[in-house]
Order: C-alpha cells, then sequence, then structure tokens
C-alpha cells in the first residue's frame, strides 16, 4: 500500500473513533514517508528523525499557531517497567506505541489514547490524544516527499467553516498551514504578529 492508502486507512479509522488502528496507520505511513526522506538508514533512525524535525510543526498545529523551534518534548514515566523515568517523544511514538503495537498486537501499558484536546501525563501515564494523531497525519501530508500521493477525491478536513481536501494538501507545509489555521480558537501566530507590529 502507498503512504496515500495509508493516510485515507487512517482518516478512515478516526471518523470511527478508532484511535488504536488509526495510529496503526500512521506508524505506516510515517515509515514510507521517512524511508524517502532519509533513503538507507534503519527504520528506527529515519523514523525518529522525522518525528524530531516535524515536532515544529505538530506543537504549531496543536497549539492555535505558538511559533516553536522545539526539536526536544520528553515525558516522565513512572520507574516500574519499560518505559521509565524520561522518555523523548520520538521514542514513545516509536519504540513505545509503534513496536507495542506493530510486533506485540496490544497497547503499552503506559500509555492510553484519549478523545480530549490535551496531553497529560497521569499516575506516571501519557494521556495520548487523537488530536495528536491528526497532527502527525499532518506532517505526513505536507512532506514535501509525498506530493505526489492521492486519497479519494472527497477526503477532507473541515477547519472551522473551511473544508480542506487532502489532495490539495499533500507535499506542501504552507498550504496545510493555511487550512489549520481556519480551525484555530485564535491564532497566536498572528497575534504575535500584530502585537510586534503594534510596538512599532
Amino acid at each position: 500500500m502507498s503512504v496515500g492508502e495509508r493516510v485515507q486507512e487512517c482518516i478512515n479509522k478516526i471518523e470511527m473513533n478508532d484511535a488504536i488502528n488509526a495510529f496503526i496507520q500512521l506508524a505506516i505511513a510515517i515509515d514510507g514517508t521517512a524511508k524517502k526522506e532519509y533513503p538507507g538508514k534503519k527504520t528506527s533512525f529515519r523514523c525518529k528523525s522525522f518525528l524530531r524535525e516535524n515536532l515544529p510543526f505538530v506543537m504549531w498545529s496543536l497549539t492555535n499557531g505558538t511559533p516553536t523551534n522545539c526539536k526536544n518534548f520528553k515525558f516522565e514515566f513512572s520507574n516500574n517497567d519499560y518505559p521509565k523515568g524520561m522518555t523523548n517523544f520520538e521514542d514513545i511514538i516509536y519504540n513505545v506505541l509503534r513496536c507495542s503495537l506493530l510486533h506485540e498486537g496490544e497497547m503499552p501499558d503506559k500509555v492510553t489514547f484519549i478523545n480530549e484536546s490535551y496531553i497529560a501525563m497521569k499516575d506516571g501515564k501519557m494521556l495520548f490524544p487523537m488530536a495528536l494523531i491528526i497532527s502527525l497525519l499532518f506532517a505526513v501530508i505536507a512532506s514535501p516527499t509525498n506530493k505526489n500521493q492521492r486519497v479519494s477525491n472527497n477526503t477532507h478536513f473541515i477547519f472551522g467553516e473551511i473544508k480542506a481536501y487532502v489532495n490539495d494538501m499533500w507535499g506542501s507545509e504552507e498550504k496545510t498551514k493555511n487550512y489549520i489555521r481556519n480551525g484555530f480558537q485564535y491564532d497566536v501566530e498572528k497575534l504575535l504578529e500584530n502585537h510586534i507590529k503594534s510596538k512599532k
């Protein structure tokens, strides 16, 4: 299956509120994308590199357009069993979630998917929102290496009052961001720009 087909399957699972299978399709789409971005590199290296490089975009989309250069995001797990202590975001996605679901066929004990709009740690366990799956999916869609991918012509997201067709977003972070901005409750990036202009 192509990256586009995996993205389509991921979106289908998101619509069904099936976070586990949405993540499985996302993980395969990330690997397919990273393989093109980092040719000849091992799976773990290329997937983690993709996740680190796209973390600023993922955080931007989750935080109403808050500008960030964040390349390191850690979560502190309880010290019993794996993962222990401070763990990088890319290790959670790849080693903890991806490997557990694809190789062992079950969710790790220390991560649970939630249908909320926040990321949190509770009692040493990570609460992983569906919104984070979607933001990671946007990073896959926006990758220049995926500019020739396609999904069904009707596949779209709704941002505010705007219907954004995925086939119009492929391969362009700029186009993808322009669509996502329409769904922000308030656009932090624009507010900061206006604030800086007012100080001049």
